[in-house]
């Protein structure tokens, strides 16, 4: 069975470090995580799905994958961890 990005993030998030108000964060704005790493899986092999690439990863490599994604998305949206409240 093939399991999403959003699956195996939340499956992985303490592995990859994500934690408390980051991972709220994240699931607060999960369609624009999403959409990255759909992008980011098209780059990857045009020629298979989204959820075949995601399958194919092996943890560590799904957990690099994920940060990328994560951090890629953190910079755009201007998530500053530090700060007591964020706003998009």
């Amino acid at each position: 069975m093939s399991e999403t990005w959003r699956e195996r993030l939340s499956r992985r998030r303490l592995e990859i470090g994500i934690d408390g108000p980051e991972y709220d964060y994240i699931q607060s704005y999960i369609g624009y995580y999403c959409s990255e790493a759909d992008r980011k899986c098209k780059e990857i092999d045009m020629k298979k799905t989204v959820d075949e690439v995601i399958d194919s990863m092996k943890n560590e490599e799904f957990d690099r994958f994920t940060r990328s994604v994560i951090d890629s998305v953190h910079k755009k949206q201007g998530y500053d961890e530090q700060a007591p409240t964020q706003t998009v």
